[in-house]
C-alpha cells in the first residue's frame, strides 16, 4: 500500500470518527431539549391548570435567582403537592406540601391530616375532609386541579407541579430503588403474619407500604401515622441521596407505570439535582396545626379541626421564603374549634429523624 493511499485511509477514517462525534453531540444537543421538556407521567391525571392569582413578594434590594431555570410562579422556590392515593384511586390518604427553597438551600414538608376538615365549599362529600375532594370536590376541572385549588386557597402557597401514587404501588417503586434503610423504632404488627421488627433494616416495598399505612396500635390513630410516617421520608430523602440523580432516572421505566405527574423529566433531574445538595438538618417536616373533632361537634365523622392563627404563623416561618407575610384572615380556613395548642408546636428536621432525637410515636396501653 502507498504512502499516499494510507495517509489517504488515515484521513478518511479520522473524518468518519469526527463526523460521529459530531453527529452525536448534535443528536444530543437537539435530542435532550426535548426529552427533557416531556411530560411521560401527565396522561393519567392530567395538567395543571394555570395559577392566576397575585402573590406578592417580599421586599428585596437584591432579586432572588436560584438558576435552576425553572417553570415556576415565585424566583427561588418551587412547590410540588405530593399525594398518596388510595386502593382505588379515589381518595388522597396522603398529603404534603413540598416547598423547596432553591436559593435558600433548604426543603420544607408540610404534612396536611386527610380528616382535615374543609367544609361544603369545597367537597360534597357528608364528611366535609380534605381527602374527598379529588373525587367529590365542588371546584370544575380535573380531581387533581380540585385537590390544587383547594390547598392553594387554604394554605396561600402557589403549587407549581404535583406528584401523585397510589400507595399500592408504592411497594413496586421501592423494590426497584433497592429498599430503604431505616431503624424502625418499635415493632410493627400490620397483620399477624405482617410484622416488622424495631431496629436498622432495609425495608422490602411490602414492608414499606405496611410501614406509611399502619395506624392501629398508635394512641392517636391516624396522627399517630402521619407522625410516623415521618421516619420513613427522612429515610427515602437519605436514599435518594445516596442513589443520585442518574440512578434515579434509570428507574423511569418503573415510574412510568406508577407515577402521576405534570413534572418533565428536565425538571424532575434537576430537583434531584439540588436534593443531593441539600443538608438534611436543612430539611424540616411539620404538621397542619389543630386539633381531633368527635362525632356531632360538625357532623357525624371524625376530623381535624385547623388551626388557623398557627397555621399561618407555620407558613410565613417555613413555607414562604420569598412571599410576603400573610394573617390568618387572608387563609380560606374553616376552624370548627381551637381549644388547645395540641401539635401546634412540633418540628423536626431530617437529621435529628435518622440520629434517633425525635421521640417515637406514642402507643396504645396493652
Amino acid at each position: 500500500m502507498t504512502k499516499a493511499k494510507k495517509i489517504r485511509i488515515f484521513r478518511d477514517g479520522f473524518i468518519l470518527l469526527f463526523t460521529i462525534v459530531f453527529a452525536c453531540v448534535l443528536i444530543r444537543t437537539m435530542v435532550k431539549p426535548m426529552l427533557d421538556s416531556q411530560q411521560p407521567f401527565v396522561l393519567k391525571q392530567g395538567a395543571l391548570e394555570e395559577d392566576t392569582s397575585n402573590y406578592l413578594l417580599k421586599p428585596s434590594e437584591v432579586p432572588v435567582y436560584d438558576g435552576l431555570e425553572l417553570n415556576q410562579y415565585i424566583e427561588g422556590q418551587y412547590t410540588v403537592l405530593a399525594l398518596g392515593m388510595d386502593e382505588e384511586g379515589l381518595n388522597t390518604d396522603v398529603m404534603m406540601l413540598v416547598v423547596f427553597d432553591l436559593a435558600g438551600g433548604k426543603m420544607n414538608i408540610l404534612q396536611i391530616p386527610r380528616d382535615s376538615y374543609v367544609g361544603y365549599e369545597y367537597t360534597n362529600n357528608a364528611t366535609g375532609k380534605i381527602n374527598s375532594v379529588y373525587s367529590e370536590g365542588t371546584a370544575g376541572g380535573t380531581g387533581i386541579n380540585k385537590v390544587v385549588s383547594c390547598v392553594r386557597d387554604m394554605f396561600g402557597i402557589p403549587i407549581d407541579s404535583y406528584i401523585a401514587i397510589k400507595c399500592t404501588d408504592v411497594a413496586p417503586v421501592v423494590d426497584k430503588m433497592g429498599g430503604i434503610p431505616i431503624n424502625v423504632p418499635e415493632d410493627i404488627i400490620y397483620e399477624a403474619d405482617k410484622i416488622i421488627y424495631a431496629g436498622q433494616q432495609t425495608l422490602t416495598g411490602e414492608q414499606s407500604e405496611w410501614f406509611v399505612r399502619f395506624r392501629h396500635d398508635y394512641l392517636e390513630g391516624d396522627i399517630g401515622r402521619v407522625k410516623a410516617q415521618r421516619y420513613f421520608l427522612a429515610a427515602a430523602m437519605q436514599k435518594v441521596k445516596d442513589l443520585g440523580t442518574l440512578k434515579i432516572l434509570k428507574i423511569y421505566p418503573t415510574l412510568s407505570e406508577y407515577l402521576m405527574s405534570d413534572l418533565e423529566i428536565g425538571e424532575i433531574g434537576k430537583l434531584s439535582d439540588f436534593a443531593q445538595t441539600i443538608d438534611m438538618s436543612n430539611v424540616t417536616v411539620r404538621m397542619v396545626p389543630g386539633e381531633s373533632l368527635e362525632p356531632g361537634v360538625i357532623n357525624e365523622y371524625y376530623g381535624w379541626s385547623i388551626h388557623k392563627q398557627e397555621t399561618v404563623d407555620v407558613l410565613n416561618e417555613y413555607f414562604r421564603p420569598y412571599q410576603a407575610e400573610m394573617s390568618a384572615d387572608e387563609l380560606d380556613i374553616v376552624e370548627v374549634k381551637n381549644t388547645t395548642s395540641y401539635y401546634d408546636d412540633d418540628v423536626s428536621n431530617f437529621q435529628q429523624i435518622v440520629d434517633g432525637e425525635t421521640p417515637s410515636v406514642p402507643r396504645n396501653e396493652d
